[in-house]
């Protein structure tokens, strides 16, 4: 992959104005000045071990999710094919370029927006591009490394359609004598799963090549920014797949107490154990069942097994 040039800049004549306006006497604009960079650095040495502290936890949160059924649960697998996928497309020489500098320009002309700034310009090729704008920050040069836009329209995509129909109904089809389910959930795993192997590999790539936006706050303050958002973002993505990391609900309210959770409740002593189910399951398992009633002990449903 070529290097490619992707950047957020003021507009020349914009600049000039601002020197002017801090020193009449100022005749040449050698470069546009770069306030705080020498604070950005020690401040990028005290975000240093907030970045370490954070790999820690994303690990912690992994280790802990494997133990308890990561591996074997579908959006985590159908994520995992997702990042297969595109980077067998990568080996293949098949990864396109110009998406991903469409979607960095992008999100530096929202950014700029959202901040209050004019968008004068904007330019997206299929090696570079750039945004003019008079206004700039950290937020503004650096939020494309951080922010996977193709995720995010996924996950806004998500929410819109699951006001219409439930994603993780289980839809048969028949094929000969084989029954085959599938769920929509599936292919909006799998494309999670690209297009964040998608925003990581092509950053990486980016980030090895020369950028202005690094050295407009400095580059190592611009890198320990960019990994620790990257990270959070990870960090997310893990506590929303995984079935056993993140919040469950627990009201109490002194009369009642309602425990819920995404995909599985589990409630287990040794060998017994009650499991609760997303599909309406409700299985109860031990060495030892007993049921007993002082009143009517009623066992009813559309049919009754006995062994």
């Amino acid at each position: 992959m070529s290097a490619v040039n992707l950047r957020t800049r003021r507009r020349r004549a914009e600049r000039v104005e601002d020197v002017q306006r801090r020193d009449p006497n100022a005749k040449k604009v050698k470069g546009e000045r770069i306030p705080w960079k020498g604070r950005k650095l020690i401040m990028g040495f005290f975000l240093a071990p907030l970045c370490l502290l954070g790999v820690l936890i994303f690990f912690e949160l992994l280790f802990g999710a494997t133990a308890h059924g990561l591996l074997k649960d579908e959006g985590f697998i159908f994520f995992t094919c997702g990042c297969v996928f595109w980077l067998l497309m990568g080996w293949l020489k098949l990864q396109p370029r110009l998406p991903y500098v469409f979607a960095h320009e992008l999100t530096h002309l929202i950014t700029a927006w959202l901040s209050g700034g004019k968008i004068h310009d904007w330019h997206v090729g299929h090696d570079h591009g750039y945004v003019e704008t008079d206004k700039t920050g950290v937020w503004i040069t650096l939020s494309p490394y951080m922010v996977p836009l193709y995720t995010l329209m996924l996950f806004a995509l998500y929410g819109v359609l699951q006001f219409f129909t439930d994603l993780h109904l289980t839809h048969q089809f028949q094929v000969g004598s084989f029954a085959i389910g599938f769920q929509w959930a599936w292919i909006f795993y799998f494309m999670v799963g690209l297009t964040m192997c998608f925003h990581v590999t092509f950053t990486v790539e980016v980030l090895r090549t020369e950028q202005s936006d690094l050295h407009h706050n400095g580059e190592f303050f611009s890198m320990m920014i960019i990994f620790l958002g990257n990270l959070v973002v990870l960090c997310a993505l893990l506590v929303i797949a995984s079935p056993n990391v993140g919040p469950h609900d627990v009201w109490n309210d002194g009369e009642r107490m309602l425990v819920s959770a995404k995909n599985e409740l589990v409630l287990r002593c040794g060998k017994a154990s009650i499991t609760l189910t997303r599909a309406g399951k409700v299985l109860i398992q031990g060495s030892y069942v007993s049921s007993r009633s002082t009143g009517v002990n009623r066992v009813a449903g559309g049919s009754v097994q006995l062994n």
